[in-house]
């Protein structure tokens, strides 16, 4: 029982740590772009991420105005 706390908080770290919030992507490409309906003079992407650690793929969207500020606001999103 007097490990218990120390379990809870060890999975709860654990947990948060795979989160794609805190993912780091080194490879990412736009699979779709649209012009953006809401939002005059940009476009809607979709972009596509592998997660360097797990080799997952993550989807995006996003609104912007070019392609590299796309794929930027992608990563800062943790992909």
């Amino acid at each position: 029982m007097k490990y218990a706390l120390p379990a809870i908080l060890l999975a709860i770290t654990a947990t948060a740590t795979v989160s794609p919030a805190h993912a780091v992507c080194s490879s990412c490409n736009i699979q779709t772009k649209a012009p953006s309906a809401t939002e005059p003079g940009k476009f809607d992407y979709r972009v596509s991420c592998i997660i360097d650690e797990s080799g997952d793929e993550v989807n995006t969207v996003v609104t912007a105005a070019t392609d590299e500020e796309a794929i930027e606001m992608t990563k800062k999103k943790g992909c």
